[in-house]
């Protein structure tokens, strides 16, 4: 059962089972708030309707007492980062002024110290990184500016204490 109130003035109050709602505006705009939390903005001109509509993230469920590891959860501890986290398929590279962590989703992250660090340059799109003691690292970043990119490449290379030409 719903009930529909008009306060005058374009404010139409509407009270229903599940939820309730306010509406504020005439033929022309109306904004409507309802009692779940969601906005709904309606424009008419000219025979033409916009309407836009937002609705609030749902909590978050209690974690279990055992709780899986996210795809995306670091497994290395990261401190303060020296360069904002670039992206690749799958995962993401971060480095935080001692390591260079790359984290790859449903595998355990790969730390290499920035002072094992011998290399560090960008072909392309593709991050390279050579490291003492590792199998050189070629990332195919997905960032949309090469220049952010270039950014990351020129932190780790100072970090590292490389020349970062």
């Amino acid at each position: 059962m719903s009930k529909s109130i008009n306060l005058g003035g374009g404010v139409r109050v509407r009270l229903g089972t599940k939820s309730s709602s306010i509406s504020m505006g005439g033929k022309n705009g109306r904004v409507t708030l309802n009692s779940k939390g969601r906005r709904t903005a309606t424009l008419r001109a000219g025979g033409m309707s916009v309407s836009s509509s937002s609705t609030p993230a749902k909590q978050k469920p209690k974690q279990p007492a055992v709780s899986r590891r996210s795809a995306m959860e670091p497994t290395a501890s990261l401190g303060p980062l020296v360069a904002p986290r670039r992206s690749f398929a799958n995962g993401w590279v971060a480095c935080d002024g001692r390591a260079v962590v790359v984290h790859r989703a449903g595998r355990d992250d790969v730390r290499i110290p920035v002072t094992q660090i011998t290399q560090a340059w960008l072909e392309g799109k593709n991050l390279a990184l050579m490291a003492q003691g590792h199998d050189p690292l070629y990332l195919r970043l997905t960032t949309l500016l090469t220049s952010w990119d270039m950014r990351f490449v020129t932190a780790v290379a100072k970090a590292a204490g490389l020349d970062p030409s």
